[in-house]
């Protein structure tokens, strides 16, 4: 038995352990201490999952603060980021036809200067644009580092779920200054 690899239900259960902490545990036990309702809490992680960043206006529609809205959008996000690649590693654990696959498409990646030293940033469009469901697959493909990919995805979802709340905020401000 080759010890230095990790079985791939190994790494599933710890994928999936993550992504229960990061998108069950850490919003309720958020919601338990600021008072929230469990109610508007699954709805926010629910909405995260399905419509990710634009799951904003739904938080804070619900009453929830904004702080609070972009911490639990943003813990969805590692949380499902961190499961992915959980995923791709052990897809590439399991199969060597996947492991063959990743090997060579990585190489490819580096053998582009271009995706070699700029690819990984892209990562910030990309999930402003396709999601964070994309990201980790493209980062696997490509080979790039497992942090360096993590930070920018999460760079890009902060970014943009911090533009979504700032944009909600000033269109429910507006429409509260017009009701007479």
């Amino acid at each position: 038995m080759d010890h230095g690899r990790k079985h791939p239900a190994g790494i599933l259960v710890a994928a999936t352990a993550e992504l229960l902490v990061l998108a069950g545990v850490l919003p309720f036990l958020g919601a338990f201490v600021l008072g929230y309702s469990p109610a508007a809490v699954t709805a926010l992680v629910a909405s995260a999952f399905i419509i990710e960043y634009g799951a904003a206006p739904v938080g804070l529609a619900l009453g929830l603060s904004p702080l609070y809205v972009l911490v639990v959008l943003c813990s969805v996000a590692l949380g499902v980021t961190l499961f992915l690649f959980g995923i791709i590693d052990a897809a590439g654990e399991h199969s060597e036809r996947v492991q063959r696959f990743l090997a060579w498409s990585a190489e490819k990646g580096r053998k582009s200067r271009i995706l070699a030293r700029y690819g990984i940033y892209g990562l910030i469009p990309c999930v402003i644009t396709l999601g964070f469901y994309v990201c980790p697959p493209v980062a696997g493909v490509f080979g790039w580092r497992r942090d360096l990919s993590v930070l920018m995805i999460m760079a890009g979802f902060a970014g943009i779920a911090i533009a979504m709340i700032l944009l909600t905020a000033g269109i429910f401000d507006l429409f509260l200054r017009q009701v007479p």
